[in-house]
């Protein structure tokens, strides 16, 4: 995976994630989608023949884009921690 910043503003951030499909950019999307200081959150895949997802994420007045973000990836990250969990559970493995 490679990122590289291509627009970065006081409430805007788009990043273009190389070597990646819709299984990230929605996850994070739909996620960012939920926290309360996302104003809108996308993404796109600009070339169906390339592995490049471009996510935009503005947040409201007054938040941090870059806290945001990072919020909203821990936020991620805890979800599918917990999927594990639940899914060990149901295999018997701990």
């Amino acid at each position: 995976m490679d990122l590289r910043v291509i627009s970065r503003k006081d409430r805007e951030l788009v990043l273009e994630i190389r070597g990646e499909d819709h299984t990230l950019g929605n996850l994070l999307m739909k996620e960012a989608l939920k926290h309360p200081s996302v104003e809108y959150a996308a993404y796109r895949i600009p070339h169906p023949l390339r592995d490049v997802v471009e996510f935009t994420l503005i947040v409201k007045e007054g938040a941090d884009v870059s806290r945001v973000l990072r919020e909203v990836i821990d936020a991620l990250r805890s979800e599918v921690l917990e999927f594990k969990k639940s899914v060990e559970s149901v295999l018997g493995q701990d």
